[in-house]
């Protein structure tokens, strides 16, 4: 295939894991804030100390750049806004860009999104997203009707080689943003009702500015004994956590996708999981669903896994099974007919 792609990186698995595959068949060169552990070329740009003008230098880069490649993949729409040559452009859109449910600091972000996505999409550009509930979200609010969904891979530094076995005491971990709409009280709330069960812990992994509330609330449940919170990890050491747990619990309803859910799954921990959103999707019938929204249920649905064996080790046998489906050689493939179809 003769073409050379210009990328823009997205969160540290989707960008080592795609490009990786992408580069080995085209080549590849990513603008970035910061180096990745990847064989393939890469511009670093700085961050300018002024608010909302911190990505100006990596943008100007990417105008000049961008005439110079004949596919520019970017991973947001204002991001493909800057690109001169519209006709050599494809965005993944990792979800629906909601201002609603954003948090204040970041709501014009979104606001902005929103609008260069629309304005994008009226002109043809290809927009991809991650599921097809992001892409059904997209249509029913916005309008736009995806070219594409692909999905995301799973690393093999992620896979366990066998199912888990039923623990002596459980470790049920949750990771995501500290942030409303990731609903990280549902699981606080139903963990609140089986505190009197003590043969399990909890290990919450993530920041944002729920933090504090969520730390008050931990004291006045009278919980601290149970919850742990887990300190920023080096990608590398990401792994490791996933093998010390032996429960995933997800409470986002509205999650594109949930790439530690995979990751969960692909390291073999059965998965609990609201029954609407993009995590469902992903999960398929590999979880154990609750009731989104509700702590009652997700609080009967841990009990069940942490009491029944041999529910356990079949979950974590689908586990295993499901994420076998999703890989990046996959999803490179896909993206690779979409550069295609474009030149």
């Amino acid at each position: 295939m003769n073409l050379r792609v210009l990328a823009t990186p997205h969160i540290e698995h989707y960008t080592i894991g795609l490009y990786g595959e992408v580069s080995k068949y085209v080549p590849v060169t990513l603008l970035t804030f910061k180096k990745y552990n990847l064989n393939i070329k890469q511009i670093v740009s700085p961050r300018i100390p002024i608010p909302r003008k911190r990505t100006l230098a990596r943008d100007i880069l990417l105008k000049i750049l961008a005439m110079k490649y004949e596919i520019i993949h970017v991973n947001n729409s204002t991001e493909g806004t800057l690109i001169p040559a519209k006709d050599r452009l494809i965005v993944t859109e990792h979800g629906f860009p909601d201002p609603s449910v954003a948090e204040k600091e970041i709501r014009w972000f979104y606001e902005k999104e929103q609008r260069n996505l629309i304005r994008l999409y009226e002109i043809g550009v290809p927009i991809v997203t991650i599921s097809n509930y992001a892409a059904k979200q997209l249509y029913e609010n916005l309008g736009v009707k995806v070219k594409a969904v692909v999905y995301h891979g799973v690393l093999e530094m992620f896979r366990a080689d066998a199912p888990k076995k039923f623990p002596e005491r459980h470790k049920i971990l949750w990771v995501s943003r500290l942030v409303g709409p990731k609903e990280p009280f549902v699981l606080l709330d139903a963990i609140k009702k089986i505190k009197n069960f003590n043969n399990f812990e909890v290990y919450i992994r993530g920041d944002g500015p729920l933090k504090n509330q969520i730390r008050k609330f931990i004291r006045c449940s009278n919980i601290e004994k149970l919850i742990s919170t887990v300190p920023p990890l080096p990608f590398n050491k990401i792994p490791d956590l996933y093998k010390r747990s032996t429960i995933f619990v997800h409470t986002c309803s509205r999650e594109p996708f949930g790439l530690s859910l995979l990751e969960a799954m692909a390291s073999g921990l059965p998965v609990i999981v609201p029954d609407k959103g993009g995590a469902c999707e992903i999960a398929d019938d590999a979880a154990l669903k609750f009731k989104a929204g509700d702590p009652s249920d997700l609080a009967d649905k841990i009990l069940a896994l942490m009491l029944d064996s041999e529910l356990y080790e079949n979950l974590s046998r689908k586990s295993l099974e499901r994420s076998d489906f999703f890989s990046w050689k996959k999803a490179a493939g896909e993206y690779l007919e979409l550069y295609e179809k474009i030149l």
